[in-house]
Formats: structure tokens, C-alpha cells, sequence
């Protein structure tokens, strides 16, 4: 199963594997309330300042997010990686935005939930 959070919210059992997919590190969190933190999954500093500044609808942003994850073979790995562990453990994946709110990890958890994923991004 696969999961989003805020990376401020608590720690759950079914959690399991909590990774952090942003590209800054949070303020005030501790480097034991997540497992891994895998940089390469969050939108380039660019493109989520676009968004945040309204240059980009969460349409376009969605589209660019996506191109960046097929651009970058990192990105393409890790994701292969999760897709597996995710057959076998509960996986959260945690950024900074509260839950209800747009966040890239919704679209991430579509693409891991994607068989096809592939040719989709």
C-alpha cells in the first residue's frame, strides 16, 4: 500500500517505509521521523516556484513534474526501486503540504500505482 503525509504529521505503524520526497530539507524535523529522503522524486526548484507563484496551474504543473521524473534516469530507478518494495511493505511517501492540499506526492503515488508507468511518464 501506498500512502501520503505531511512530514509534519505523526509517525502511524502502517506507515512502515517513510520517505521524504522534497527537495529541501524540513525545518524542524528530526532525520529519525523519516527513512529514507530521496531528492531526485520532488519538482525542481523552478518548476514548484511556477506553481506557487501561479505562473503554472496545477494542470501544467502535473505535465512539467512528469517530464522531469522521465528526464532523469535517477529518478526513473528510484522509482522502480519503490514499485518493488512497495509489493512487500507499506510505503509513505512525505512532503511538506497538508494533507487535502495539491502536492506532487499524490501524482507519485498515481505513478507507483501505475503497472504501466513506463510509458506513461
Amino acid at each position: 500500500m501506498i500512502r501520503t503525509k505531511s512530514i509534519y504529521e505523526p509517525k502511524e505503524e502502517l506507515d512502515d517505509l517513510r520517505i521524504l520526497i522534497t527537495r529541501f530539507y524540513p525545518r524542524g524535523i528530526k532525520k529519525t521521523h523519516f527513512d529514507l529522503w530521496k531528492k531526485e522524486l520532488a519538482p525542481s526548484k523552478q518548476l514548484l516556484k511556477d506553481y506557487k507563484t501561479k505562473k503554472k496551474t496545477w494542470e501544467e504543473f502535473t505535465e512539467s513534474f512528469q517530464s522531469e521524473l522521465k528526464d532523469q534516469k535517477e529518478s526513473i530507478e528510484t522509482i522502480k526501486d519503490l514499485k518493488i518494495k512497495a509489493k512487500s511493505n507499506n510505503i509513505t511517501l512525505l512532503c511538506y503540504e497538508k494533507e487535502g492540499e495539491s502536492c506532487h506526492r499524490h501524482l507519485l503515488k498515481k505513478l507507483l500505482e501505475n503497472p504501466k508507468f513506463e510509458t506513461k511518464i
